[in-house]
């Protein structure tokens, strides 16, 4: 028997296969929710987090425990480990999040001040500030669960307002504007997504070493080359199928795949679904 996927994703267990889903968790004391969320090798994604309320603790017993409070933000990049709860101290920890693969454009504003084993902290000062970026999560929210054909792409540019705001607020945060070649090849491989690119063509536009390229490459942007091309193909795959009447077929061969049948299977590993039911459940 094929054991039932997790579509909760407050619930331990969800694969969080999409590109962008968003939320509130209401963790009360003794509730349902009230347990330890431990993940040593993270998601694929990045996690955006804000609380509303109580508070939560990360890292605890470490010489880096940290406890966040109302307005207080975390941002989890791909890789970074999560380990965090409710405060033992507390009644409550209330926060909004979502979860998101980065645009390639977003790197400025994914570098913040302070930063605890790879996760960035922010305390947003004003009442006004915490407002305004919580109502943003909740239109995320809201426009994830709307349901039309283009609600991630508005749950998308919602987000890049938060983390536009974020980076206004975040004086502190030390100017690291992405590598130009790196800017470089990203921009050579979204205008060239429908060709095989090797790792040798692309370190050779970026003018480095293949190792040296990778590495930069991850760095920068803190997935490896092969998933960042792979995640723009499905971006690109998911608008072509929402916005087109191509067949799945045509999709595939617009994106570089010759076989439509591995194409699929690509795309379900990446959502959860095949292109023909991604289709159909945006119809």
């Amino acid at each position: 028997m094929t054991e039932a996927i997790n579509l909760d994703p407050l619930m331990p267990g969800y694969p969080f296969n999409a590109h962008l889903v968003a939320g509130i968790t209401p963790i009360d004391q003794g509730g349902e929710l009230d347990f330890w969320i431990e993940r040593p090798s993270g998601l694929k994604g990045y996690i955006l987090n804000l609380t509303t309320s109580g508070s939560g603790l990360v890292f605890p017993g470490s010489k880096h425990e940290t406890r966040v409070t109302t307005g207080d933000m975390m941002l989890i990049p791909a890789g970074a480990c999560h380990d965090y709860g409710r405060h033992p101290d507390a009644p409550n920890w209330h926060h909004r999040w979502v979860y998101f693969r980065p645009r390639a454009t977003w790197s400025e504003w994914l570098n913040w001040a302070q930063v605890t084993r790879n996760v960035g902290f922010m305390t947003i000062e004003s009442r006004e500030r915490v407002q305004l970026i919580s109502q943003l999560f909740k239109d995320i929210d809201n426009s994830r669960k709307n349901g039309s054909m283009l609600s991630e792409e508005l749950g998308l540019n919602l987000l890049e307002q938060i983390l536009i705001r974020c980076r206004e607020f975040d004086q502190q945060r030390p100017q690291a504007p992405l590598d130009n070649r790196i800017h470089r090849v990203c921009q050579f491989i979204n205008d060239n997504l429908s060709k095989e690119l090797s790792i040798a063509e692309l370190s050779s536009v970026a003018c480095m070493s293949s190792s040296r390229f990778s590495h930069l490459f991850r760095k920068q942007l803190g997935i490896p080359i092969r998933q960042w091309i792979e995640d723009q193909r499905i971006s690109l795959a998911r608008q072509l199928l929402l916005t087109t009447d191509l067949a799945v077929s045509q999709v595939a061969q617009y994106l570089g795949y010759q076989d439509a049948l591995y194409f699929s299977r690509v795309f379900r590993k990446n959502l959860g679904l095949s292109p023909r039911e991604f289709r159909k459940s945006h119809q």
